[in-house]
């Protein structure tokens, strides 16, 4: 009746399965993957005697983040992450005081722009007469272009 009731149920296996474990370049023990504030990284299990992080890079760790996209404040390589409301891209500077973070369009940062005003990046934001442009360091500088198809119409800021 049990077997009735349970039908062809295969026999456990006793094949080994190969996991690929990475491990710490510092101690050597083995690394996890630990998805954080501002996207997935490496981090050895040895924290926290062991400090070492790795940059996560098409879900194995890297010591280099992917050098093709340069970030447009400091030059420093930028790392795409995901959050909850999707994709983005951070700099590798944040730990150096560079706060640049950009929004993804398929697979690479999307184009950034400068404030004439004080040199920092602009933001698309929708205010009550639609979108528009304001920079970054808002309040400090109030600066804010109307939006032209996804883009900042220089001719007509304030």
């Amino acid at each position: 009746m049990a077997k009735d009731l349970l039908g062809d149920i295969p026999e456990p296996s006793t094949e080994k399965v190969q996991v690929r474990q990475h491990y710490c370049p510092e101690c050597h023990k083995p690394l996890r993957r630990i998805n954080g504030k501002k996207g997935p990284f490496w981090g050895c299990t040895g924290f926290p005697e062991c400090k070492a992080s790795l940059f996560d890079k098409d879900g194995k760790p890297s010591k280099e983040p992917d050098e093709r996209f340069r970030c447009p404040v400091c030059t420093r390589a930028l790392i795409r992450a995901e959050n909850a409301r999707g994709f983005y891209w951070y700099c590798t500077g944040y730990d150096k005081g560079c706060k640049t973070r950009l929004t993804d369009d398929n697979g690479v940062p999307a184009k950034a722009f400068r404030c004439t005003s004080c040199g920092q990046l602009l933001k698309r934001r929708t205010g009550k007469n639609g979108p528009f442009w304001g920079c970054t360091q808002f309040p400090e500088c109030r600066h804010t272009w109307p939006d032209n198809n996804g883009e900042p119409d220089f001719s007509r800021g304030t």
